[in-house]
């Protein structure tokens, strides 16, 4: 028993020590998988706040472009104008009287219609000429028959050359008063002394009228002209059939070809101008007398120029600039203008044609800042620094 309690013992302890060793070991395995997944979090952790940090930077670079809408620079024909303002007035207006008094009967055209040259405008009424015009010629008939029995008496002798002077000049006289009568007829109808447009009526049916009394104001659309007032320096820069363009504020997105029509020879002294004369082309008849215009006479053009919307110019003390796109980055161009129109300014250095120049957008931007182009289905062409600018300051 002594023995078998020692060994019995032996077995207790090694039992023991096994099971504590055990606990040891899983107190270890849970140790290792507690330190795995805590390992695997912070590494979730960090990919994510590196995930926050790209997202941010992505939005900052959004947030950071300014929008901008842009044009390439292109070639094209420009010219170099004198800009006048005036008024359109036509070579070909009259005020229409009547030649004989009477009452009117028929008015036929009204304020706005078209005439031909020729189509009747007003009837006067008639009655008393169409009696006068039928004694005339009575009284006519009446002296040819009386002027054939003296022709004979006088070829036989029986009268004098007094008598027979005397019969012929009465005769005379009738056939003259027939004609008058016949005029006089023929004026009871106003007719359109050219083709063109009724401005005002003056006159209704019923009223007297006389020789002083305003029936129409007619004019000829198809003349029209501008009168401008050129200082005398430009004396040798004006010259007749020189080309020119009018427009007016009245009439946007149009504009109407002219030519120089004639040219005054004197200079007025007192303003140092002499009167240069332009006719005007419109085929549509937009334009109308009274209307304002400007008007612009070509002095020169330049065929193959590099054009760029005025509205892309940014102005900086006395200087102008232009902002092209880069990339994504806007390059500040000094612009060397040349020749200017309404809608285009021509740059004599600097921009190649092709150029992406800001139109909508420019106002406040720096060289350098980044831009993002808003144009529908716009691609932007990669242009070098050195091809869109020499300057960046």
């Amino acid at each position: 028993m002594k023995g078998w309690s020692r060994h019995g013992a032996w077995v207790l302890l090694v039992v023991a020590a096994l099971w504590s060793c055990g606990d040891e070991e899983g107190e270890g395995e849970k140790g290792k998988d507690a330190d795995q997944a805590s390992s695997e979090t912070d590494s979730t952790a960090v990919d994510s706040t590196l995930a926050d940090s790209a997202a941010v930077d992505s939005l900052a670079k959004k947030i950071e472009a300014v929008p901008v809408e842009i044009a390439l620079a292109h070639t094209g024909e420009i010219s170099s104008y004198l800009t006048f303002n005036s008024t359109i007035e036509t070579e070909a207006t009259v005020e229409i009287f009547p030649q004989i008094s009477g009452m009117v009967e028929r008015v036929v055209v009204e304020e706005g219609d078209r005439v031909e040259i020729g189509d009747t405008l007003i009837a006067i009424e008639d009655e008393q000429l169409q009696l006068a015009n039928r004694e005339a010629q009575v009284n006519l008939d009446f002296q040819r028959t009386g002027y054939k029995r003296t022709e004979e008496m006088f070829k036989r002798k029986l009268i004098s050359d007094q008598e027979f002077e005397t019969r012929k000049y009465e005769l005379e006289q009738a056939g003259l008063r027939l004609e008058r009568t016949q005029l006089d007829l023929a004026h009871t109808v106003i007719l359109a002394p050219f083709s063109g447009v009724i401005t005002e009526r003056h006159v209704q049916v019923g009223a007297r009228v006389g020789g002083s009394s305003k029936l129409y104001d007619l004019i000829k659309l198809d003349d029209m002209i501008a009168r401008v007032f050129v200082p005398g320096q430009y004396l040798t820069a004006i010259n007749n059939g020189q080309q020119g363009v009018i427009s007016s504020e009245f009439l946007p997105d149009k504009s109407f070809e002219g030519w120089v029509k004639r040219i005054s020879p004197v200079v007025d002294p007192r303003s140092g101008t002499f009167k240069v004369t332009v006719g005007v082309r419109d085929h549509f008849e937009y334009l109308r007398p009274g209307l304002f215009v400007n008007v612009r006479i070509v002095t020169d053009t330049h065929e193959r120029a590099i054009l760029i919307p005025k509205k892309a110019v940014v102005y900086d003390g006395g200087d102008k600039f232009v902002f092209a796109v880069v990339d994504t980055a806007a390059v500040r161009i000094k612009l060397q203008p040349g020749f200017e129109d309404v809608e285009f300014v021509e740059a004599m250095a600097e921009v190649k044609e092709g150029s992406p120049i800001i139109v909508v957008g420019q106002n406040g931007l720096k060289a350098g800042t980044r831009v993002r182009v808003v144009n529908e289905g716009w691609v932007v062409p990669k242009v070098s620094a050195e091809a869109a600018s020499d300057d960046e300051g």
